[in-house]
């Protein structure tokens, strides 16, 4: 909460999360008067089917723009649907008008949530913080569940459906504001690749498929999809076959659901400031996901019930929020909101399968079979997965100015949020006084410097270039080139330095096409205005 930014960002979710649900129950209390249960079912699958299809393709958006922007374009529109749908319902406009709404409502929200997860680490100051808002931003989406369905239905008693919906647009326009508030992200990159647009549409799901961490991680959350799909029906099967408390029944798990998902955020950061390892956390959500689930298949009662959804809930979110933090880490911010699409439609894809597979299972296995085949799903995916998991273990805390100055970098701004991690751990710090030479010309390279704080000057051949001061780098030539020091750089002032051994600034800048651009371009640039300034 201390980042201004992410408070807004944070803040701003949960009153979207609010209008969305409360949106969601006023759709389908509209779509059941209009056509009964059959047409709730018929709209709900309109939303989802375009939906899946669109979610890479608009995620492309947040690659491409400032991921601000693509905030407040998408809720701006999101804002005029919902008002235009309320107005709709207010002239008795045909249905088929606010379904059409409801339809462009839900495609345009899948290049919101992957800009939004992907501005997140762009905003944070060191990693802890990106995982910490990833915590807030589930336990804000499901308090914005039981505020939005709650106040939705207390409001369709005392109003009307065009009410709500009204009310939801406001909740947008407010969340619209905050966004408009948010400081500005620059563009996740400047260089235009030679890409046709399909291929650049595509390259979330080509991103994926060759890493082999990615791959892990959007299996785990595939997986954890289809069992929310499962759990979807089975909460509607076992409180009106198994507990005999008809609809009021599915309204108290459903509530129980929303509440253990609020409690997951304050689980989530406890396990951070505890220095956990995703593993722990995965594990910890998988088992509170469906190991419940197979207790009321044991014990079919309504209060082991309440505690499995309450469960249910926690996990699903906790694993969900743990998945993402990682994805976050381990992608290129050139891509991040690509492969936050791929994962949107992942989402939709698993839900709808674990929605079609759990009346066969109730079919084959009974209620309390279902129950329990589905309650051993997760933790195993989690189980089998755990020792590729702990290679994704993020370590002790790094130095957050330390970490913000190579972020800020040109050679390193294009890399994953986790690499940035691991080389702001093995960046060396070195305090140098006034008057003393840092590096020789003609000496062997070994070393590429950061100023963190000071200042020093820049001379070649006898021939003062250039003063250095906070945040800019030297000392890459020689290690790109293979050559000995272009120049000799000396402190002229108290000087903080912040140095990487050769090995792993090669490493790193080599292993990525757009640092390793940048490195070259600074580089040559460099060469090029000593030379010039030399034969003048």
């Amino acid at each position: 909460m201390a980042n201004r930014g992410l408070r807004l960002l944070v803040v701003s979710t949960g009153a979207t999360s609010v209008g969305k649900w409360g949106f969601g129950v006023a759709l389908a209390v509209y779509a059941y008067r209009a056509g009964g249960a059959t047409l709730v079912g018929v709209v709900l699958l309109l939303q989802a089917l375009p939906s899946a299809i669109a979610a890479p393709i608009l995620a492309w958006l947040g690659d491409r723009h400032s991921r601000k922007r693509v905030l407040l374009v998408t809720n701006a529109a999101r804002t005029a649907m919902l008002a235009g749908a309320a107005g709709a319902m207010w002239a008795h406009a045909p249905p088929a008008v606010v379904f059409a709404l409801a339809v462009l409502y839900s495609v345009v929200s899948t290049a919101n949530q992957p800009a939004r997860a992907a501005l997140i680490p762009a905003l944070s100051r060191v990693p802890s913080e990106a995982s910490s808002a990833n915590a807030v931003v589930s336990s804000l989406d499901n308090a914005g569940f039981l505020v939005g369905a709650g106040a939705g239905g207390v409001m369709l008693a005392a109003t009307s459906t065009q009410a709500v919906v009204a009310a939801c647009a406001l909740a947008y326009l407010t969340s619209l504001w905050m966004i408009g508030s948010l400081p500005h992200d620059a563009r996740p990159t400047s260089r235009r690749t030679k890409l046709g647009l399909a291929r650049e549409i595509t390259t979330g799901f080509h991103t994926v498929g060759a890493q082999h961490q990615l791959r892990l991680l959007v299996l785990l959350l595939a997986s954890l999809s289809v069992t929310a799909g499962l759990a979807n029906v089975l909460v509607v099967v076992t409180a009106i076959s198994l507990l005999r408390a008809g609809a009021a029944g599915v309204g108290y798990l459903s509530a129980a659901y929303g509440a253990g998902g609020v409690l997951a955020g304050v689980v989530a950061i406890a396990l951070l400031e505890k220095r956990s390892t995703p593993v722990v956390a995965v594990l910890v959500g998988a088992c509170a996901l469906c190991l419940p689930l197979v207790l009321v298949g044991i014990v079919p009662v309504p209060a082991t019930a309440l505690i499995a959804w309450a469960a249910v809930g926690l996990g699903y979110a906790l694993v969900k929020g743990t998945a993402l933090t990682l994805l976050q880490r381990l992608t290129e911010d050139r891509v991040l909101s690509r492969v936050l699409g791929v994962l949107e439609t992942t989402f939709v894809a698993g839900i709808g399968i674990g929605a079609i597979v759990a009346p066969a299972l109730v079919s084959a296995l009974g209620t309390k079979g279902a129950l329990i085949a589905s309650g051993v799903f997760l933790p195993l995916i989690a189980i089998l997965s755990g020792r590729s998991l702990r290679n994704l273990e993020a370590g002790v805390p790094v130095p957050g100015p330390s970490f913000q100055l190579l972020r800020a970098n040109p050679i390193f701004a294009p890399m994953p949020i986790g690499v940035t991690e691991s080389l702001t751990r093995a960046l060396r710090e070195t305090a140098v006084p006034t008057g003393q030479v840092v590096i020789r010309q003609g000496d062997p390279g070994d070393l590429w410097f950061l100023i963190a704080d000071g200042e020093v000057e820049v001379v070649k051949d006898g021939v003062f270039q250039q003063r250095l001061g906070r945040g800019e780098s030297f000392g890459e030539i020689a290690l790109l080139r293979d050559v000995p020091r272009t120049a000799t750089v000396r402190t002229v002032a108290p000087t903080r330095l912040l140095a990487l051994d050769r090995d792993r600034f090669l490493t790193a800048v080599t292993g990525l096409r757009e640092s390793h651009e940048a490195a070259q371009e600074i580089a040559t640039n460099y060469l090029n205005w000593a030379g010039s300034s030399q034969t003048q």
